[in-house]
């Protein structure tokens, strides 16, 4: 299965829930519009205050597993490179920010398609 990216560099404006499901509310103008259930989530952690093209030092998988409306969704945690564990969407530093105030990792979203469907992606 290839995959493709449906959307990315998308603004996290708020989350609830404990894990691992959260519901995630996105910032903008219908950002979360083309995105399915079962599509894929990855954020890629920085070190909080390093800026945002610092190295990434993880990167955390979710799955969309709820669609609410044109801006909320809830995500699975599924994995993270480091091991760490399930972590909340909105804790995941951009490296953006402070130390003492980091800004949220935006979401990049990703659908698996069959070999075929991918030229025409």
């Amino acid at each position: 299965m290839d995959q493709v990216t449906i959307a990315s560099d998308v603004a996290v404006s708020s989350c609830s829930g404990s894990g691992p499901a959260y519901t995630v509310n996105y910032s903008g103008s219908d950002p979360v519009i083309k995105v399915n259930v079962g599509d894929e989530v990855t954020v890629n952690k920085r070190e909080a205050g390093a800026g945002g093209g610092s190295d990434i030092i993880g990167v955390y998988t979710y799955k969309v597993t709820g669609y609410t409306d044109s801006d909320t969704l809830t995500l699975t945690y599924v994995f993270d490179s480091q091991l760490d564990g399930d972590d909340s969407p909105c804790d995941i530093p951009s490296g953006t920010g402070s130390s003492g105030s980091p800004n949220k990792a935006p979401h990049t979203f990703k659908r698996f398609v069959s070999p075929s469907f991918g030229m025409f992606a």
